[in-house]
């Protein structure tokens, strides 16, 4: 899982909600990485969220914006990986998916998915096309665009 998921079903465990610095110290990541992490899971869709705003004061007596994130729902990813073939003559490319395509095939990924689309003939001189066979789930060869 990302840890956005992971994140976003520890807060949503959590009665009393999450400040950066909660998920900071329970993830051990900064809490700069904590506060965009949180501000992922309050923008996606699966996710139902409401944020508290509050000012609390530090050690010197200032008060400090604070924004406590509470998780009311989480819902599982809806994105699943799409096997995809690439056709040149005889030669044939299979992969796990568009992203493997591109991190061991050296494809692009954005002209991979215009393909698939319609909007693009071919990419790297291949024909692209979703892989709908049975245990289609290892990439067969690997060339360079």
């Amino acid at each position: 899982m990302s840890i956005v998921q992971d994140v976003a079903e520890w807060v949503h465990a959590q009665a009393k909600g999450a400040l950066s610095r909660d998920v900071a110290a329970e993830f051990a990541i900064t809490a700069n990485k904590a506060s965009m992490v949180m501000s992922q899971i309050h923008r996606e869709s699966r996710f139902t969220t409401r944020v508290e705003h509050s000012c609390i004061l530090d050690t010197n007596g200032r008060g400090r914006n604070t924004r406590r994130l509470y998780v009311d729902a989480v819902q599982t990813p809806q994105w699943r990986k799409t096997p995809v073939i690439g056709t040149a003559g005889d030669q044939v490319v299979r992969f796990d998916s568009i992203t493997d395509a591109e991190t061991i095939g050296g494809f692009v990924r954005v002209s991979i998915t215009r393909c698939l689309a319609g909007q693009q003939e071919k990419h790297g001189g291949y024909h692209w096309q979703a892989d709908t066979t049975e245990g289609a789930t290892k990439c067969t060869a690997t060339t360079t665009p």
